[in-house]
């Protein structure tokens, strides 16, 4: 798994979601967050089934305890951001943000929080570790 193109979906999510907290910076005045939302979302789902699905279940079959530990433990930590982005997707309509901007605002932030945590947590603790475990998987003349 290529470790540099995940900090890359990483750097490019964080950047959209930059976008859409200051595209909801202003919780009394509407606007269009439609383009914001689905481009953070293919992003955000395209990534997390790689993280989610190969990165998070090979660590996690680590022969090294303390990897799968760690793994596991984190994978606990940042919970089911999948399912919670889904269902923030499908109870916010165009609609309903329109209609009830400021609780829309409310929640964006805090999805947008949890999503930076993750990030934040994966960069920092995730990526070393994965990192280090195709370091010692790798034969010795590969590593030299």
């Amino acid at each position: 798994m290529d470790i540099s193109a995940l900090r890359r979906q990483h750097d490019e999510i964080g950047l959209t979601a930059r976008l859409l907290r200051q595209a909801i910076s202003d919780d009394r005045l509407p606007r269009s967050v439609a383009a914001l939302r689905w481009q953070l979302a293919r992003q955000l789902m395209a990534h997390l089934a790689l993280e989610d699905g190969i990165l998070y279940p090979a660590l996690e079959r680590s022969l090294s305890g303390e990897t799968r530990e760690r793994a596991i433990a984190l994978r606990k930590d940042t919970g089911a951001l999948a399912d919670r982005f889904a269902i923030y997707l499908a109870t916010w309509s165009d609609d309903r943000i329109a209609a009830e901007w400021p609780a829309f605002c409310k929640e964006t932030r805090i999805i947008l929080d949890t999503l930076n945590s993750r990030i934040e947590r994966e960069n920092r603790l995730l990526y070393p570790l994965a990192a280090a475990a195709m370091d010692r998987n790798r034969p010795a003349a590969r590593r030299a």
